[in-house]
């Protein structure tokens, strides 16, 4: 039985699949509140388009369908979490002491303001989700194509034995 990522041997630098499915994940699982999870994100869902563009990585259905669970689980919060970071991002009215600027500077910065804060690093980590949605559709399209050839090959076999 064929497992859920099946990273093929490929030549120069590229990371295997399982290498850059596990950085993926590892990122989405991390959150938006770090940058170098969601830049983590990035290199592993590029690494893993490129790898199935190239042929280098292919996915069978069950695991197909379980990565795109979990890539579609972030994505049906994303709306809500975007929105809710952008209602914070705005310098909120909390009153006039040092300490109610002070809080309200500090929740726009946490929601919006650097490579730390949370809004740049959700909108990288769907981007990486979209990329990865692609990469699994190839690499699916990889393992079918592959099946369907292996298939071939032993159906001729199987002609040639019987005659």
């Amino acid at each position: 039985m064929a497992t859920a990522w099946d990273p093929k041997p490929s030549a120069g630098s590229s990371p295997a699949a399982g290498t850059a499915g596990n950085d993926f994940l590892a990122g989405l699982a991390e959150g938006p509140g770090s940058h170098e999870a969601a830049e983590k994100m990035k290199t592993a869902g590029n690494a893993l388009k490129t790898l199935a563009q190239n042929g280098s990585f292919a996915v069978n259905e069950a695991g197909f369908n379980a990565y795109l669970k979990a890539c579609d689980f972030f994505l049906s919060g994303y709306n809500q979490m975007a929105h809710d970071l952008a209602v914070l991002a705005q310098f909120a009215e909390m009153g006039s002491s040092q300490y109610a600027v002070l809080v309200a500077g500090f929740n726009v910065e946490v929601a919006a303001v650097g490579d730390d804060a949370m809004l740049p690093n959700l909108i990288l980590m769907r981007d990486a989700v979209e990329t990865a949605k692609e990469a699994l559709a190839i690499a699916r399209k990889n393992y079918r194509e592959a099946e369907s050839a292996h298939t071939q090959s032993f159906e001729q076999l199987n002609r040639k034995l019987d005659n």
